[in-house]
């Protein structure tokens, strides 16, 4: 049987570049996107075209374009230079145009805090078209532009900085035998005094170095310190430790799309849940927010935050648990029906500081009990003495078996 016949190449056809691409192409839906962002609001730079010098990229061209290689896992700018010449939906966002590769990564470094308003301004869109649910939250490790070698701790220096005093202590026993022979007496083969010096004072240098990350730790109270991405931390993940980010994200239930996303350098989700919900509780207004989290989010702070702002968290107990008991100061006040049906913040806090359920919260608040409570405060003895005189009397204190914390150092 013959082969499916092709077109003649040599063939003249009468197109436009529109008619190469689908009606129902994701280009089509990102070019009517962006072309009805407000960019200037938003903060993209460049957005008016200069008076003088030579012509720019017009911004929604290349926003359209980062928004197509995102969609299509098309994340380098090299490669996405190279779309703009072969791929044809690439080529109809750009009307033809080819940015080099440079053009285009200045133009994500430069704009790449504004990428998150563009991302809301989606989510907004899709708000009014689509039914929303509950919302899940969890966190993802990802990993930041920062090797472990330029990633220290407080014990990774006091390690390093004992390794190089020992390694220099060495050389200078070295030169000092070499200062003690004649220069006839040295034996060949052995390292020689050049050699030693040179050694010597690589080993000062990172000395050095290394004493002014602990100061520079130590003054401004840093459990860690990155070289390259100063605000990832090293952390714990299922592929081991590595320097990286925490990044909760917000995922709707009935969408399966994520709502809200917050980065932070924090190694566990606990404390998390409530700071990752807020910018969704401002967007909703006096809504109730239901949120479902695993046990990590178990933090009696974290969730009595929530509760007071509007937020229901559904966060799976710890083994051998099966409710959460939450103790807050109380505040005597007379609630009205109507402060109790609210779901107004203020409304809601007030109720739970009273001991009273708000309406809202009938069923997931199970009781709520007004208890007296007899709390222990400290004298001004000497077994809770806070200041002392000297380090002696602190290491005295310590071997005595109290927990003495170092001011100067911020250490126990």
């Amino acid at each position: 049987m013959p082969y499916i016949q092709g077109l003649n190449r040599d063939q003249v056809m009468m197109c436009s570049l529109d008619s190469f691409v689908a009606p129902d192409s994701v280009a089509r839906i990102i070019d009517a996107f962006v072309e009805g962002l407000d960019l200037n609001e938003m903060g993209f730079s460049r957005v008016e075209a200069a008076t003088e010098g030579r012509p720019a990229y017009e911004t929604k061209s290349l926003l359209s374009l980062y928004l197509y290689g995102s969609r299509k896992s098309i994340r380098s700018s090299r490669k996405l230079s190279e779309a703009c010449s072969i791929n044809v939906e690439a080529k109809w966002l750009m009307n033809g145009l080819e940015p080099d590769f440079r053009t285009i990564s200045d133009f994500r470094k430069d704009n790449i805090e504004c990428m998150k308003s563009v991302f809301k301004a989606f989510n907004k869109k899709l708000v009014r078209i689509l039914k929303q649910g509950f919302k899940s939250v969890d966190g993802s490790k990802f990993r930041a532009n920062n090797s472990k070698d330029n990633n220290f701790t407080g014990s990774k220096l006091e390690t390093k900085i004992e390794w190089l005093n020992q390694y220099s202590e060495e050389y200078l026993r070295q030169l000092d035998e070499l200062d003690r022979l004649d220069e006839d007496e040295e034996l060949t083969g052995q390292i020689t005094r050049e050699e030693i010096e040179h050694k010597l004072q690589n080993a000062f240098d990172r000395l050095t170095l290394y004493e002014s990350y602990r100061n520079y730790m130590e003054e401004n109270g840093l459990s860690q310190l990155s070289l390259t991405d100063p605000e990832s931390k090293l952390m714990k993940s299922k592929n081991g430790f590595m320097v990286s980010y925490n990044v909760q994200t917000v995922v709707d239930s009935e969408t399966h799309l994520i709502d809200d996303f917050l980065v932070t350098d924090k190694a566990v989700d606990n404390g998390l849940l409530y700071q990752s919900l807020e910018e969704q509780k401002e967007n909703n207004g006096d809504k109730i927010i239901e949120v479902t989290a695993d046990n990590g989010y178990q933090d009696n702070d974290d969730i009595l935050k929530c509760l007071e702002n509007g937020i229901i968290p559904h966060v799976v107990p710890k083994r051998g648990q099966s409710t959460f008991e939450l103790e807050i100061p109380h505040e005597a006040n007379e609630i009205t029906e109507e402060e109790k049906r609210s779901t107004k913040a203020e409304d809601l806090k007030k109720c739970l500081y009273a001991g009273v359920i708000p309406t809202p919260y009938e069923g997931v608040i199970e009781k709520a009990e007004i208890i007296e409570k007899k709390q222990f405060v400290p004298n001004d003895s000497e077994e809770t003495k806070t200041q002392y005189e000297s380090r002696d009397e602190m290491i005295e204190r310590a071997k005595a078996g109290y927990f003495i914390r170092d001011r100067e150092k911020n250490i126990v």
